[in-house]
């Protein structure tokens, strides 16, 4: 069974889970699970594009594998069958999605904070270098290493978006 940390991924900032992971904690068959995948496909893709990747299987065979995200993973555990491990399995993977999101938004916290930090040194050299040429020398040398840690902080936070 696999640990907490290797239920849920983070990608490109997105969490995201397998079907393979959820047919290992499930104790399902991949094939089944496929198939049941592929059987409400429209529906998962109602909570975004389900990504699809071959890789080798243990016994060395290419074999086709979905990365779902929280609600899709959800949507498709709830379609399966309810055993005792499957239960259990389903409440692991549901906190894990929960801790991991709790996480990245503290993550994000922390990065907000930097950002706010370095928009006020930014703020606070220009400010200074209105006062003499010395201090303007120093603004000159300050501001690019300000603007690109600023620039820095904002793809991070929001790495979709161009803020500038």
């Amino acid at each position: 069974m696999h640990d907490s940390e290797d239920l849920v991924v983070v990608v490109d900032g997105e969490l995201l889970t397998n079907t393979e992971t959820i047919c290992t904690g499930m104790k399902a068959q991949h094939a089944s699970t496929m198939k049941l995948l592929r059987k409400h496909l429209k529906q998962l893709q109602t909570f975004g594009e389900v990504r699809f990747e071959i890789r080798l299987n243990p016994q060395g065979s290419d074999t086709e594998y979905a990365m779902l995200n929280e609600q899709q993973s959800a949507l498709l555990i709830s379609l399966m069958r309810n055993r005792k491990e499957v239960v259990s399995f389903k409440v692991k993977l549901i906190r894990e999605f929960f801790r991991m999101r709790d996480a990245l938004g503290q993550r994000d916290m922390t990065l907000w904070r930097q950002l706010q930090v370095a928009i006020a040194q930014e703020v606070d050299s220009a400010v200074r270098a209105s006062f003499g040429s010395r201090l303007m020398l120093d603004r000159k040398k300050d501001k690019p290493i300000l603007q690109s840690e600023i620039h820095r902080l904002e793809s991070e936070i929001q790495p979709g978006l161009l803020l500038n």
